[in-house]
């Protein structure tokens, strides 16, 4: 009996993919005072043979949406609503009545959009979310699968560094009438997820033989939903702290509690965003429960709202530090500044400006060396010119036209200046130079 075979002929399908520069979009300063921010990338489509196809087309869009219900049984509603917060569409090739034959080759289109300052932050909800998404697709003839490629985008808010809220105290002082004087303040408006919440609290008693019993913290989160003329809000704790060990004297009360903020792959929090639809905020509160002298227990309760953000502005590795703190970024160590002097990988005229020992000795090197060049020249003429062929001035070698990166500044073998301040004349003069 022969048995034929039929051989399966295996067909490698294209690569087709979406890349972009971050997936984690970061809009700095509020709704108000963000520029925005530019998202680029690009379309690649690798054919392991001749394609068909009709059309390649990129799609961006941001939507807001929610869903939920009220009631139950016959007297149950449900509400919803969704828009469209940005829609922006690519054509890589055109929709043709024609088929395009693509060769076997790489293929790749880039891609950019700018984006608003005032979009809202994504944010991920049993009730509504608020999500960016790229789409691409490869359209095919018919009877042929198209090909598609999708990529979720974060979209993220950080305060400016000079914004008030982040170093703003905030901090609740009261009289309890006859009880306690009491003083309970945070460091800051502003949170970072994964970060600690330092909560201080001074008490001061009033009534004779008043004790703490204890205190607490709470993180809670308030989310508002709209949908039409409707709106619903729920709260919920996110995190809670009690502390029993509260130290009694008869003078003033103070402690720090710590509050952990859960951080982002913990999915407990939202931050904070405000869109039509969805609304986020967050609050701390804050109880504080006294025993009396007659045995019977009194509650303090107080509230401060705080903005729970993704990333603090010390976190955020795409911001430069300002101008005058630029030189803590370069390691100092005179050992290794003393060593590049020595090796000439660094001039001793740009080693001047440093204020460290490695300067000082680079400076009377240098001073040492040119009176021996003067000492031996023929005439004054020779001698100013062997000194100036020896120091090489800190701006030869460069090209004045062309401004590095942060990056790549503080990554090259250069040095910078160490100090805050400008140097004076006489720290930069070069020795045996003749005006």
């Amino acid at each position: 009996m022969n048995i034929i075979s039929n051989p399966i002929q295996l067909v490698h399908s294209p690569d087709f993919h979406i890349h972009v520069e971050t997936e984690h979009i970061i809009l700095h300063g509020s709704v108000d005072e963000s520029a925005g921010v530019m998202l680029r990338g690009s379309v690649v489509f690798n054919c392991h043979e001749t394609t068909k196809v009709k059309s390649i087309s990129l799609k961006f869009i941001g939507i807001a949406r929610v869903n939920w219900t009220e009631g139950l049984g016959s007297h149950q509603k449900h509400y919803k609503d969704e828009k469209t917060i940005l829609k922006h569409e690519w054509s890589f090739l055109q929709h043709n009545r024609k088929t395009y034959h693509l060769p076997e080759g790489h293929y790749k289109w880039d891609f950019e959009l700018p984006l608003p300052g005032d979009l809202p932050e994504t944010v991920q909800h049993d009730l509504g979310e608020v999500c960016y998404k790229l789409k691409a697709v490869v359209e095919r003839p018919t009877f042929s699968m198209n090909y598609t490629d999708r990529k979720a985008l974060r979209v993220t808010r950080i305060l400016l560094p000079s914004s008030l809220e982040l170093t703003q105290s905030q901090a609740i002082s009261n009289t309890w009438v006859d009880k306690l004087s009491y003083d309970i303040s945070v460091p800051s408006k502003v949170f970072s997820l994964g970060s600690l919440v330092p909560v201080t609290f001074a008490l001061l008693p009033i009534a004779p033989d008043l004790r703490v019993r204890s205190v607490s913290c709470v993180l809670k989160e308030y989310i508002t939903l709209t949908a039409g003329e409707h709106t619903k809000m729920e709260g919920k704790v996110i995190k809670h702290i009690r502390d029993e060990t509260f130290a009694s004297s008869p003078e003033q009360w103070t402690k720090t509690e710590l509050l952990p903020v859960p951080d982002l792959h913990s999915n407990l929090i939202q931050t904070d965003s405000y869109s039509d639809l969805i609304k986020i905020k967050h609050k701390l509160k804050f109880t504080v429960s006294l025993i009396n002298a007659d045995g019977h227990i009194s509650e303090l309760r107080a509230a401060i709202p705080v903005v729970i953000a993704e990333i603090s502005p010390e976190e955020d590795e795409n911001a430069l530090p300002a101008y005058e703190d630029a030189w803590k970024s370069v390691p100092y160590d005179p050992q290794q500044l003393a060593a590049l002097v020595e090796s000439g990988d660094l001039p001793p005229s740009l080693a001047l400006t440093a204020p460290n020992q490695a300067a000082i000795d680079a400076r009377s090197r240098l001073s040492s060396d040119t009176d021996d060049e003067d000492s031996r020249a023929s005439t004054p003429t020779g001698g100013h010119r062997e000194a100036a062929d020896f120091l090489s001035l800190p701006w030869q070698g460069i090209d004045l036209s062309r401004v590095p990166s942060y990056t790549t500044a503080i990554r090259s073998n250069r040095l910078y200046s160490f100090s805050g301040s400008l140097p004076g004349y006489d720290s930069i003069a070069v020795p045996g130079r003749a005006a």
